[in-house]
This record gives C-alpha cells, structure tokens and sequence, in this order.
C-alpha cells in the first residue's frame, strides 16, 4: 500500500490508523500506527457526480440524507448538512469539509469514510459497539435503536474500557482483532438524564444525541484487542438469557451488521471474512429488557458467560 508523504502533526490513533492532520480532533487515543491524512477542503465539493452507489434517507427512524459516490477507486460522500467528504483509501486520505461543527464533522468522518480506508486495508467494518473485559473485546452487534451505546456506556460506569459505540474495526485473520474506535459516545437525551457518565465530559448537544468524550486517563492506547466474543443483541419483556449460535445461523445476522460496498466482488470478500471471523469466535444472543434498572444484571450476565468461552 502506497504511503503518502508526512502532511499535518500527528494527533493520535483511530480504528488502526494515525492521524496526520493539522486539524483538532476530540476522540483520538495514544498510539501509533498507519498514516492517515485528514485535510480540509480548499473548495466547495463538485455538485454533479452522477448516480450515487449506496444512499441513505435515514438511519434508525432518525432523518439522514446521505450519498456516496466512486470515480477511479476514490470516493465521495455527501451528509446533510455538513457537505462533501473525499476518501482515497488507497492513500488513505480523506478530505473533509470546511467551516462546519468540527466535533460533529469528526463524528461523520470516523463513519462511513473511514469505514472505505478499512476496507481497503481489508478489514471488515461492523455496526457494533465493543468494550474491554479483562484484556479481550467483546462486541455488542445490532441495528440502531437496539442499545448498543447505552450497553457500553454502562460497562464505562462499571469500570471497563470503551472501545468503540457504534462503529467497530474487526481484523477477521490470522486472528480476529478489534481496533479501538473514537474514544467517545453518543447519548440519547433520555438515557444521559437517568445515568451519570464518570470519566466523560460533553463535547456537544444535539436535540437527538449528547456527545460525551472519555477522558484521557480512561480510553487507553489504539493497540488491537484480541476478540473473544460477538454477542447479537436481542430485546425480551423481563428474562435475562445469553445462548450460544452456531456458525452458520450467526452469519446471517452478522452480514447485516457489516458496512460493504455493492458489487459482487465486495460481498465475496465480506463473506469470506466474517466466515473466517466466526470459526475462531464464539457468538451469543443475548437477550434482555430495554431496561436501565436491568444493565447491572446484563453486565454481570455477559462477563460471566464470555468468561466461560476461555
């Protein structure tokens, strides 16, 4: 993979990749590792661009107006109201939009641009959020709205490592790894008035979302995690039930999770990853109420079971 040349002071590790930016940022951890360039744009983004490959009118029941764009392995993508973002994974750099919220523009370009430099690297981006038990990472997959956020927010509060929220970075061979993610969550109004957030401060308020950074003393460094387990989240009335899936019933439900491109050598390559994603970890449903009261009882649940995958 081609390197660019060094552009911007270095700010700190995401997902795997070292930022080389001039920029502020507010979710980067310590660490070193692959460059990536994060420019501004000098100009407004071309307005005709043909017919987008992927578009997005919302995203959880919550409004979204997005378009993503390819022209000569690069990519382009368009985000209500924020503008243009440029992506060349192969670089990788991504370009983003001037004179917009810089907390909100960070949030957007650790989604979808970021997720096309992953795989480019060929890893495999996984709507799922992930936290530290013990030294291995646990992902917690579902769509949005499933409580994915407030699940890790309430293994913060018990004192475990965030890794990412929302967005997770798996590496499926020679052993499936997780890079850390921004080092930060976004909260539903109603769950930040009913749980404190110890180690957080508030970047920015939206109506929708309350932006938290974790301080510096509790995100860690972006080395990889080693990935014990995957657990697919489901909601129930009042039980508490984590059970084992096989392989081949859990790809089904891992596939949607995964972010990939339309084109059928995109999807073989997915494919083929989480296969070999799942035949070295176990996976989980865990079933439970969308209940604060109850998250205690679902942590305790969740470290004892992975505790028993070895």
């Amino acid at each position: 993979m081609r390197r660019s040349a060094h552009d911007g002071g270095r700010r700190g590790v995401c997902f795997g990749y070292e930022v080389r930016s001039e920029l502020p940022f507010g979710y980067l951890r310590a660490g070193s590792g692959e460059p990536l360039q994060v420019r501004e744009a000098t100009e407004p983004g071309r307005s005709s661009r043909g017919e987008p490959i992927m578009h997005w009118h919302s995203v959880g029941g919550l409004p979204l107006e997005a378009r993503l764009f390819e022209e000569d392995s690069r990519f382009a993508f368009w985000i209500e109201p924020l503008g243009w973002f440029e992506i060349d994974p192969d670089e990788p750099t991504i370009t983003v939009p001037a004179d917009v919220n810089p907390i909100l523009r960070e949030q957007r370009m650790w989604g979808v641009p970021t997720a096309l430099c992953m795989l480019e690297r060929g890893d495999l981006p996984i709507h799922a959020s992930a936290v530290d038990i013990d030294g291995s990472a646990v992902l917690f997959g579902a769509p949005a709205h499933f409580g994915k956020t407030t699940l890790a927010a309430a293994f913060l509060r018990a004192g475990h490592r965030v890794l990412s929220e929302d967005l997770s970075c798996c590496r499926a061979s020679p052993s499936p790894l997780i890079f850390p993610g921004p080092a930060g969550l976004r909260i539903r109004p109603d769950v930040f008035r009913q749980l404190d957030f110890p180690g957080t401060r508030v970047l920015e308020q939206e109506p929708h979302r309350i932006h938290l950074a974790i301080d510096e003393g509790r995100r860690g460094d972006g080395l990889p995690v080693p990935l014990r387990a995957v657990v697919l989240l489901r909601e129930t009335k009042d039980d508490l039930l984590m059970e084992r899936v096989p392989a081949g019933e859990a790809m089904r439900d891992v596939w949607t999770l995964v972010f990939k491109l339309p084109t059928d050598s995109a999807r073989a390559a997915s494919f083929e990853a989480i296969a070999s994603l799942l035949a070295h970890v176990p996976v989980h449903n865990l079933h439970r109420p969308l209940r604060i009261d109850r998250l205690p009882d679902v942590i305790d649940l969740v470290v004892d079971t992975v505790s028993q995958d070895g």
